[in-house]
């Protein structure tokens, strides 16, 4: 893989396959549980920064590398890095859609020709992320970001949260588990 993306990186002109191989390589890298590399690569390409110019498929294979650097970072124990990678997909309620996993719901909101697009962009099946596990390796890194938080700032009226849907489990789970307490009684 490196001698493929470094021949690409050297010989081809055309920005977006620079921008496409530098993901799929930081993809793989993060795929191989190379932490180091692969964050090291993605920051130095700078393409947080221009990802949003792109095109769509480069945004898509964006979204997907950061949720692989997100679980690589989770499987080498840094939490923080983790949280971050995750919670741009986690946060917006639509990992699906970002990973290009499943169309929008929203009809009225597209053409037949846009909707056909949307579903030829689609990652097959056995390419997806798994987003369950995603969820579930955000939400452990925000337990275990925010406890510590919320300790610290037991007493205070107005703290800073880090995680707005590991709050959300957290009341959700509170509200079941004392429902459950009430009328088992």
């Amino acid at each position: 893989m490196d001698r493929l993306c470094k021949k690409i990186y050297a010989l081809d002109e055309e920005k977006r396959l620079r921008q496409r191989a530098m993901l799929c390589h930081v993809y793989w890298l993060a795929l191989h549980d190379e932490w180091h590399r692969a964050r090291d690569l993605m920051l130095m390409s700078h393409l947080q920064a221009i990802v949003d110019h792109s095109d769509t498929d480069t945004q898509i294979l964006y979204n997907r590398t950061i949720c692989q650097l997100g679980l690589c970072a989770f499987r080498h124990g840094f939490i923080k890095e983790a949280h971050q990678g995750l919670s741009e997909i986690q946060n917006t309620q639509r990992a699906k859609e970002l990973l290009a996993q499943a169309v929008a719901m929203r009809q009225h909101e597209r053409t037949a020709e846009q909707e056909k697009l949307e579903r030829q962009r689609q990652i097959p099946y056995h390419m997806h992320i798994n987003v369950e596990l995603m969820e579930c390796v955000y939400l452990i890194c925000s337990m275990l970001l925010e406890i510590p938080h919320m300790a610290s700032c037991e007493f205070e009226m107005r703290r800073r949260l880090l995680s707005r849907s590991f709050h959300y489990q957290l009341k959700q789970s509170e509200k079941n588990h004392t429902h459950n307490l009430l009328f088992k009684s």
